[in-house]
């Protein structure tokens, strides 16, 4: 399990394995983006309004991931290379917008059994993961045992709508990412103003201060078609 908290007063600490590869350098990335609002949040802000709300506690740490991961992907011509910097771009994108959708459907059908009153076991959880999965991969892939048991994975579960955040933080976070490296100085300046903002602002006022507008579908389309953009760089890479 990779985390970074926050302590006030103090500073951030960031908890996470390092088996130096590139997936540890992205994963950094992401927990230093938290570390860096915390940062920045405490030092402009009282101790109430240091953490942003659930909505928007993933956009600082997936726009350095990318940021870091573009950067990188600068430095290299190399195709390889850059097809193996890609995958795991591509690896991030679908842990945050595929494997979090498949964890907000168990919570919504967990919590409609728990309104009808249906007492939630291990093996009802066993159940409902096993015919999500068969769901999602309509037949392509074997269902076992272990993997009817991945709801045991992630504590997200039992932290409310945290699934959510991901999806929602990693839409944030693409556009700013992509705004930064278009404009340079001028974005990277609001987006050092939303991290100083802490949690004094709503999710969404944050995310416009940014240059975000997350009641309208665009942010989530550019995400997708800059997803689509890196499936289109592998595929002609082969």
């Amino acid at each position: 399990m990779n985390h970074s908290r926050s302590v006030y007063g103090v500073h951030p600490y960031v908890c996470m394995t390092w088996t130096n590869k590139m997936r540890n350098a992205l994963t950094l990335a992401h927990e230093l983006g938290h570390a860096g609002q915390g940062v920045l949040s405490q030092r402009y802000q009282r101790f109430a309004n240091t953490r942003p709300t659930m909505f928007f506690i993933e956009a600082p740490s997936t726009t350095n991931e990318i940021l870091v991961g573009n950067y990188i992907l600068s430095q290299n011509s190399d195709v390889r290379m850059r097809r193996w910097l890609i995958m795991q771009f591509l690896m991030t994108y679908y842990h945050n917008f595929v494997r979090h959708l498949i964890e907000g459907e168990l919570q919504r059908r967990t919590y409609a059994l728990a309104e009808k009153g249906q007492p939630i076991t291990a093996t009802v959880l066993n159940r409902v993961q096993g015919e999500i999965l068969e769901e999602f991969w309509g037949g392509e892939v074997e269902i076992d045992d272990g993997a009817r048991l991945v709801w045991m994975r992630q504590t997200h579960y039992y932290r409310g709508l945290y699934p959510y955040s991901y999806a929602a933080g990693l839409t944030i976070g693409t556009a700013v990412a992509k705004a930064i490296q278009e404009e340079g100085a001028p974005a990277a300046e609001r987006w050092v103003e939303v991290l100083k903002a802490g949690g004094t602002k709503k999710p969404l006022e944050l995310a416009k201060m940014a240059g975000v507008d997350m009641t309208s579908k665009e942010p989530i389309r550019q995400a997708v078609a800059y997803v689509g953009s890196l499936v289109d760089e592998v595929i002609k890479s082969y």
